[in-house]
Protein backbone atom coordinates (compact mmCIF):
# COMPACT_ATOMS: atom_id res chain seq x y z
CA UNK A 1 0.00 0.00 0.00
CA UNK A 2 2.65 2.49 0.37
CA UNK A 3 4.52 1.55 -1.74
CA UNK A 4 1.61 2.10 -4.66
CA UNK A 5 1.51 5.46 -2.42
CA UNK A 6 4.78 6.75 -3.36
CA UNK A 7 4.42 5.73 -6.88
CA UNK A 8 1.96 7.86 -7.12
CA UNK A 9 3.39 10.66 -5.62
CA UNK A 10 6.21 10.27 -7.38
CA UNK A 11 4.24 10.03 -10.90
CA UNK A 12 1.58 12.62 -9.95
CA UNK A 13 5.06 15.26 -8.95
CA UNK A 14 6.96 14.33 -11.54
CA UNK A 15 4.23 15.03 -13.97
CA UNK A 16 3.70 18.24 -13.09
CA UNK A 17 7.25 19.48 -12.75
CA UNK A 18 7.73 18.57 -16.47
CA UNK A 19 4.68 21.31 -17.18
CA UNK A 20 6.22 23.91 -14.58
CA UNK A 21 9.76 22.95 -16.05
CA UNK A 22 8.51 24.43 -19.52
CA UNK A 23 7.80 27.57 -18.06
CA UNK A 24 10.72 29.25 -17.40
CA UNK A 25 11.58 29.19 -20.92
CA UNK A 26 8.87 31.03 -22.59
CA UNK A 27 8.89 33.97 -19.40
CA UNK A 28 11.55 36.83 -19.05
CA UNK A 29 14.74 35.31 -18.05
CA UNK A 30 15.57 35.94 -14.62
CA UNK A 31 12.57 37.94 -14.26
CA UNK A 32 9.35 37.28 -11.71
CA UNK A 33 7.58 35.00 -13.34
CA UNK A 34 11.08 33.00 -14.56
CA UNK A 35 12.47 32.55 -11.28
CA UNK A 36 8.66 31.79 -9.37
CA UNK A 37 8.39 29.00 -11.86
CA UNK A 38 11.81 27.84 -11.30
CA UNK A 39 11.67 27.64 -7.10
CA UNK A 40 8.31 25.82 -8.08
CA UNK A 41 10.05 23.44 -10.31
CA UNK A 42 12.86 22.58 -7.49
CA UNK A 43 10.01 22.45 -4.72
CA UNK A 44 8.41 19.65 -7.16
CA UNK A 45 11.77 18.15 -8.10
CA UNK A 46 12.71 17.45 -4.44
CA UNK A 47 9.42 15.57 -4.13
CA UNK A 48 10.65 13.21 -7.06
CA UNK A 49 14.11 12.83 -5.57
CA UNK A 50 12.57 11.94 -2.32
CA UNK A 51 10.18 9.50 -3.51
CA UNK A 52 12.24 8.08 -5.92
CA UNK A 53 14.79 7.48 -3.19
CA UNK A 54 12.10 5.79 -1.10
CA UNK A 55 11.55 3.13 -4.31
CA UNK A 56 15.63 2.41 -4.14
CA UNK A 57 15.78 2.40 -0.23
CA UNK A 58 12.58 0.59 0.64
CA UNK A 59 10.53 -0.64 -1.86
CA UNK A 60 13.13 -2.50 -4.58
CA UNK A 61 17.10 -3.21 -4.95
CA UNK A 62 17.86 -1.25 -7.82
CA UNK A 63 20.88 0.85 -7.37
CA UNK A 64 20.75 2.08 -11.37
CA UNK A 65 17.72 3.92 -9.74
CA UNK A 66 19.53 5.82 -7.25
CA UNK A 67 22.21 6.82 -10.36
CA UNK A 68 19.48 8.22 -11.97
CA UNK A 69 17.72 10.50 -8.91
CA UNK A 70 21.47 11.47 -7.84
CA UNK A 71 22.01 12.88 -11.07
CA UNK A 72 19.01 14.70 -11.06
CA UNK A 73 19.37 15.78 -7.57
CA UNK A 74 22.91 17.25 -8.59
CA UNK A 75 21.68 18.66 -11.84
CA UNK A 76 18.86 20.39 -9.72
CA UNK A 77 21.02 21.47 -6.60
CA UNK A 78 24.15 22.78 -8.66
CA UNK A 79 21.98 24.36 -11.30
CA UNK A 80 20.55 26.77 -8.47
CA UNK A 81 23.80 27.55 -6.62
CA UNK A 82 25.36 28.47 -9.37
CA UNK A 83 22.61 31.96 -8.93
CA UNK A 84 23.68 32.56 -5.59
CA UNK A 85 27.73 32.02 -6.35
CA UNK A 86 28.46 32.74 -9.72
CA UNK A 87 31.48 34.83 -10.49
CA UNK A 88 32.78 33.41 -7.15
CA UNK A 89 32.63 29.85 -8.17
CA UNK A 90 32.03 26.77 -5.97
CA UNK A 91 32.16 26.70 -1.78
CA UNK A 92 32.65 23.57 0.49
CA UNK A 93 29.54 22.62 0.53
CA UNK A 94 29.17 21.98 -3.34
CA UNK A 95 32.33 20.11 -3.30
CA UNK A 96 30.96 17.54 -0.65
CA UNK A 97 27.84 16.96 -2.71
CA UNK A 98 29.96 16.56 -5.85
CA UNK A 99 32.28 13.62 -3.51
CA UNK A 100 28.30 12.30 -2.35
CA UNK A 101 27.26 12.24 -6.30
CA UNK A 102 30.58 10.67 -7.93
CA UNK A 103 31.14 8.45 -4.92
CA UNK A 104 27.58 6.74 -5.50
CA UNK A 105 28.68 6.67 -9.34
CA UNK A 106 31.95 4.49 -8.35
CA UNK A 107 29.86 1.73 -6.10
CA UNK A 108 27.70 1.33 -8.87
CA UNK A 109 30.45 0.46 -11.44
CA UNK A 110 32.01 -1.43 -8.77
CA UNK A 111 28.39 -3.79 -8.69
CA UNK A 112 27.29 -3.24 -12.06
CA UNK A 113 27.37 -6.93 -12.97
CA UNK A 114 24.84 -7.74 -9.65
CA UNK A 115 23.06 -4.45 -10.07
CA UNK A 116 18.90 -4.58 -10.75
CA UNK A 117 19.44 -3.10 -14.42
CA UNK A 118 15.76 -2.53 -16.56
CA UNK A 119 17.56 0.24 -18.61
CA UNK A 120 18.78 -0.41 -22.08
CA UNK A 121 22.92 -0.43 -21.90
CA UNK A 122 23.16 1.93 -24.39
CA UNK A 123 21.34 4.18 -21.92
CA UNK A 124 23.02 3.07 -19.08
CA UNK A 125 26.63 3.69 -20.53
CA UNK A 126 25.64 7.03 -21.78
CA UNK A 127 24.70 7.86 -18.37
CA UNK A 128 26.72 6.49 -16.50
CA UNK A 129 29.71 8.94 -19.10
CA UNK A 130 27.25 11.96 -18.22
CA UNK A 131 27.40 11.47 -14.67
CA UNK A 132 31.04 11.05 -14.39
CA UNK A 133 31.97 13.96 -17.31
CA UNK A 134 30.04 16.48 -15.45
CA UNK A 135 30.65 15.95 -11.73
CA UNK A 136 34.88 15.20 -12.90
CA UNK A 137 34.33 18.82 -14.40
CA UNK A 138 33.08 20.67 -11.44
CA UNK A 139 35.46 19.00 -9.05
CA UNK A 140 38.32 20.10 -11.50
CA UNK A 141 36.72 23.81 -11.36
CA UNK A 142 36.51 23.59 -7.40
CA UNK A 143 40.58 21.84 -7.03
CA UNK A 144 41.29 24.91 -9.72
CA UNK A 145 39.12 28.13 -9.51
CA UNK A 146 41.12 29.71 -12.34
CA UNK A 147 40.45 26.87 -14.59
CA UNK A 148 37.41 28.74 -16.25
CA UNK A 149 38.17 32.90 -17.26
CA UNK A 150 34.55 33.07 -18.70
CA UNK A 151 32.75 35.89 -18.27
CA UNK A 152 29.03 34.79 -17.59
CA UNK A 153 30.23 31.36 -17.48
CA UNK A 154 27.52 30.69 -14.68
CA UNK A 155 24.76 31.84 -16.44
CA UNK A 156 25.39 28.88 -19.31
CA UNK A 157 26.27 26.43 -16.40
CA UNK A 158 23.03 27.10 -14.81
CA UNK A 159 21.02 26.84 -17.87
CA UNK A 160 22.97 23.35 -18.51
CA UNK A 161 21.92 22.25 -15.46
CA UNK A 162 18.49 22.92 -14.93
CA UNK A 163 17.92 21.94 -18.80
CA UNK A 164 19.79 18.69 -18.04
CA UNK A 165 17.61 18.14 -14.63
CA UNK A 166 14.60 18.88 -16.98
CA UNK A 167 15.31 16.89 -19.40
CA UNK A 168 16.06 13.74 -16.90
CA UNK A 169 12.81 13.74 -16.14
CA UNK A 170 11.21 13.41 -19.75
CA UNK A 171 13.74 10.72 -20.24
CA UNK A 172 13.16 9.01 -16.62
CA UNK A 173 9.29 9.18 -16.92
CA UNK A 174 9.36 7.91 -20.86
CA UNK A 175 11.89 5.13 -20.27
CA UNK A 176 9.77 3.80 -17.13
CA UNK A 177 6.31 3.95 -18.37
CA UNK A 178 6.22 3.40 -21.98
CA UNK A 179 8.14 0.12 -21.91
CA UNK A 180 6.32 -1.28 -24.74
CA UNK A 181 8.59 0.45 -27.16
CA UNK A 182 11.97 -0.79 -25.67
CA UNK A 183 14.99 0.72 -26.50
CA UNK A 184 13.31 3.89 -28.33
CA UNK A 185 11.68 4.81 -25.38
CA UNK A 186 15.05 5.50 -23.63
CA UNK A 187 17.16 6.10 -26.40
CA UNK A 188 14.45 8.54 -28.34
CA UNK A 189 14.35 10.99 -25.35
CA UNK A 190 18.27 10.76 -24.52
CA UNK A 191 18.84 11.93 -28.19
CA UNK A 192 16.04 14.65 -27.40
CA UNK A 193 17.40 15.84 -24.09
CA UNK A 194 20.95 16.37 -25.79
CA UNK A 195 19.47 18.23 -29.30
CA UNK A 196 17.57 20.36 -26.88
CA UNK A 197 20.57 21.28 -24.38
CA UNK A 198 22.67 22.29 -27.49
CA UNK A 199 19.85 24.39 -28.32
CA UNK A 200 19.08 25.95 -24.59
CA UNK A 201 23.00 26.75 -24.37
CA UNK A 202 23.16 28.64 -28.25
CA UNK A 203 19.65 30.31 -28.09
CA UNK A 204 18.56 31.66 -24.37
CA UNK A 205 22.18 33.32 -23.27
CA UNK A 206 21.31 35.70 -26.41
CA UNK A 207 17.96 36.63 -24.17
CA UNK A 208 20.00 37.57 -20.69
CA UNK A 209 21.14 41.09 -20.55
CA UNK A 210 25.03 40.45 -18.55
CA UNK A 211 24.43 43.99 -17.03
CA UNK A 212 21.49 43.00 -15.32
CA UNK A 213 21.71 40.66 -12.69
CA UNK A 214 20.20 37.42 -12.68
CA UNK A 215 19.15 36.09 -9.20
Amino acid sequence: MLQHINIFIHILFGTIAIFIGLAPYFTEKGGRYHQLFGRIFLVLMAIVIITALNGVIFFRDRPFLTIVTLLSFYTSYSGYRVLKTKEAGFMRQDFMVMLLVIGMALYFVAHFQSANILWHASVVYYLLSYVFILIGFDIIRYLFPSFIQIKGFWLYEHIYKMTGSFTALISAGAGTVLTAYEPYNQIIPAVFSTVWLVFCLIYFPKKVDFRKEVN
